[in-house]
């Protein structure tokens, strides 16, 4: 029982006396006051610095993507230009190969009609002395 006294009051004395230390008022002197005014003008002169430095980033970083939208634009343009080039050189490709075929057509059936022709004069030469020829030549549309 004693024991069970002792601790209970020890515990009583350990808990009031924490209480006992919070009471008592912190002195507030003009050192610490100046101290606070000093932390404070510090406080804001880095925040200026900090908000001078943060404009010269942007201005840079907008000098940046200026030049780098001035790349991309010309790198379209390039692109854009390459590829009317494309488009020039396929058409032309095109046109000279329709043109080749259209002149290679005429000249390769020129010989032959000129041989045709000699063969219906022929024909119609032999056909003068032929009745039955000539009849066949008529039926035909060449005489």
């Amino acid at each position: 029982m004693k024991t069970i006294k002792v601790l209970i009051g020890l515990i009583l004395f350990s808990i009031l006396l924490p209480a006992r230390g919070q009471n008592q008022a912190v002195q507030f002197t003009l050192q610490d006051r100046d101290r606070i005014i000093r932390t404070e003008q510090k406080l804001e002169s880095v925040n200026t610095q900090l908000s001078i430095k943060i404009e010269g980033v942007r201005t840079e970083m907008g000098i940046k993507f200026d030049a780098i939208e001035k790349r991309f634009d010309q790198r379209f343009d390039q692109l854009f230009n390459f590829l009317w080039v494309i488009i020039g050189v396929f058409t032309t490709i095109t046109a000279s190969v329709i043109g080749f075929a259209f002149w290679d057509r005429r000249i390769a059936l020129s010989p032959i009609k000129k041989e045709n022709e000699k063969v219906i004069s022929s024909l119609r030469e032999f056909a003068r002395h032929q009745p039955k020829l000539q009849e066949i030549l008529r039926n035909a549309g060449l005489l």
